[in-house]
């Protein structure tokens, strides 16, 4: 009872010097199996491991919890929060994401658009209708060790505009997309 690390908020592991990284909208995920050993999989409402460093207020074995507008639950959903948004590796060290080639973010939550400057990992915009100054993991360093933060120049060539999927249907005379991918499709 006296050899037991209650670890801070986004720290982990046994002596809690581990970071956790951030969490994004997961590109693509799958239900987690039985994670209590009960030889079931539970459904959105059955939570376990609550109060867990990386879970704090549960997870559960299936899909996520989701429902529509009208408050219906809706099975089989998918995109829950997950580290890294599952496009990623956590540096645990730092707590920083480092993002698959293609993905982009604090939580490798967006899809890169093209730039000339780092073809392995293009850029983004961040905020409405920017394309400058956003600071991305550079694909060369993931999977080998720590993140570096690489700014990304020249997205489009430097003759376009890299932009979400919400904000190019509001280009194409006010049209609405609410879908889950909003912020995150370029």
């Amino acid at each position: 009872s006296h050899d037991l690390c209650t670890c801070d908020r986004n720290f982990q592991g046994a002596d809690c010097s581990l970071r956790t990284c951030p969490f994004g909208k997961a590109h693509v995920d799958t239900p987690r199996g039985d994670l209590d050993a009960s030889l079931t999989i539970g459904d959105h409402n059955d939570i376990i491991l609550a109060g867990s460093t990386l879970y704090p207020y549960g997870i559960t074995e299936g899909f996520p919890l989701m429902s529509d507008t009208a408050g219906t639950v809706i099975a089989n959903t998918a995109h829950d929060y997950m580290e890294c948004s599952n496009k990623g590796l956590c540096d645990r060290i730092n707590g920083l994401c480092e993002c698959l080639p293609g993905y982009d973010g604090a939580a490798c939550q967006r899809a890169s658009c093209p730039s000339k400057a780092n073809s392995s990992t293009p850029g983004s915009g961040q905020g409405e209708r920017s394309n400058t100054n956003f600071k991305v993991f550079n694909a060369n360093s993931a999977f080998h060790g720590r993140a570096a933060e690489v700014v990304q120049r020249d997205q489009c060539s430097g003759h376009g505009t890299c932009m979400t999927i919400e904000q190019l249907a509001f280009l194409d005379h006010g049209n609405t997309y609410d879908l889950w991918d909003k912020d995150v499709t370029m």
